[in-house]
């Protein structure tokens, strides 16, 4: 027997049951360990979920930045005007509503179906940035969108809820 199994008058445990004992509370304290860790894990997402959630709405109701790029409701796209093309009237890209010499676009076709323009077709010219589009192609894109496909520049201006200005990032 051992020095302080003498003193205390006590046998001394077999080594299998420390073993066990030990590898025990080696489980209990990983269990532990792993439940806080996923507690922990779990409310940093709900955080920033509410921090995003909280955000998003004050960024929109402020005007610090446009609300979601949503689809022009009918009435505003009937609203857009319509024209009919004509190659004798566009024979110069001076002439052009959304010619850029800059870039070098044709403004002779669609950007979206990609065709060229024919006489006698019904076209929408934009009104902010004043590109050309089929009729049919730009309608379908602008009950979905209310941006233009070529500059992405919004076409119906947001309003603020508090002071009822026109946002500055509309604009843009």
């Amino acid at each position: 027997m051992t020095r302080s199994s003498r003193l205390l008058g006590a046998a001394a445990p077999p080594p299998e049951e420390i073993l066990a004992t030990e590898t025990d509370m080696v489980v209990i304290l990983s269990a532990l360990l792993c439940a806080l860790i996923s507690v922990a894990g779990l409310a940093a997402v709900a955080r920033c979920a509410w921090f995003r959630r909280l955000l998003g709405v004050n960024s929109i109701t402020t005007g610090e930045s446009p609300p979601p790029n949503k689809g022009l409701k009918k009435n505003a796209l009937q609203a857009l005007t319509k024209s009919t093309y004509t190659a004798s009237a566009s024979t110069t890209t001076d002439d052009l509503p959304c010619s850029s010499g800059d870039n070098g676009d044709s403004s002779t076709e669609c950007a979206i179906c990609l065709t060229e323009f024919s006489d006698g077709e019904e076209i929408r010219i934009l009104p902010r940035c004043s590109h050309v589009f089929h009729v049919a192609c730009i309608d379908k894109w602008l009950t979905s969108r209310s941006s233009c496909p070529s500059c992405r520049r919004i076409l119906v201006p947001v309003k603020c809820n508090r002071c009822g200005r026109n946002a500055s990032t509309a604009e843009t």
